[in-house]
């Protein structure tokens, strides 16, 4: 073999080596992103309840109001309350939520800034002991939930340190962080369900509810070229439907 064909045979073999390597390298940039295959916002909850049965006699807010902490949602008038108070079997002090002095009413206050989820329990109704008036979102609480099918590679490669780029009903977009991965069945397959705190975004001032819809994207942990090369080509030859 003379010199100029085993420079060409060289450069040939440079050559298939760096267009193999380049669509490696595009490829597991490819399979380094993930699409949910549901995702919708939701947000941390309290509960607004009380231990005695009485009359809710006055509610200051409706479902969606802004509250804030300390802000006195709904009145109850407890019958066996006002016993023990007037007997002084209980003092008002040693109770776990508020008491006007003057009506003995039990008054039901929001423990943190947010926004009213639910009311159970409206004006002129009966609480039953132990119940729950209303829940709460709680102020800058708002995360995004979202279904990922994955296969168990790609799963290796998540954790909480993966990116979730969320596209908003107005295209605009945000950026969320991991705090929680869990499996859950889902007909004859397996999803991965990630929760992700939204940055910057406030309940109480968002635009968009508990439970809007949006589209979630989520970058998965870098492998290397050949690892990507590998499972594509795997990918190629698995059997529709699996």
């Amino acid at each position: 073999m003379t010199f100029g064909s085993r420079l060409r045979l060289i450069i040939g073999i440079i050559f298939v080596v760096a267009i193999v390597a380049a669509l490696a390298f595009y490829l597991t940039g490819i399979m380094s992103v993930a699409k949910s295959t549901k995702a919708e916002l939701d947000a941390a909850s309290i509960s607004i309840g009380t231990d005695y049965a009485g009359l809710v006699v006055k509610q200051n807010v409706e479902e969606g109001d802004k509250v804030t902490k300390g802000q006195v949602l709904f009145e109850i008038q407890s019958a066996p309350l006002n016993a023990v108070l007037t007997n002084g079997t209980v003092l008002a002090s040693t109770l776990p939520f508020n008491v006007d002095p003057k009506t003995n009413y039990i008054q039901l206050v929001a423990s943190d800034d947010g926004v009213v989820d639910k009311i159970n329990y409206r004006a002129g109704s009966y609480v039953p002991g132990g119940s729950i008036v209303a829940s709460v979102y709680t102020v800058k609480s708002l995360y995004v939930t979202a279904n990922f099918r994955l296969s168990p590679p790609d799963y290796a490669r998540i954790d909480k340190s993966s990116q979730i780029d969320l596209l908003m009903p107005d295209n605009t977009t945000k950026q969320a962080t991991i705090f929680s991965i869990s499996l859950v069945r889902n007909g004859d397959g397996v999803d991965t369900v990630v929760k992700a705190r939204l940055k910057n975004a406030d309940i109480s001032d968002f635009r968009f509810s508990v439970g809007t819809p949006v589209d979630a994207t989520m970058q998965l942990g870098k492998t290397s070229w050949y690892q990507g090369l590998i499972t594509y080509v795997m990918q190629l030859f698995k059997p529709l439907g699996q």
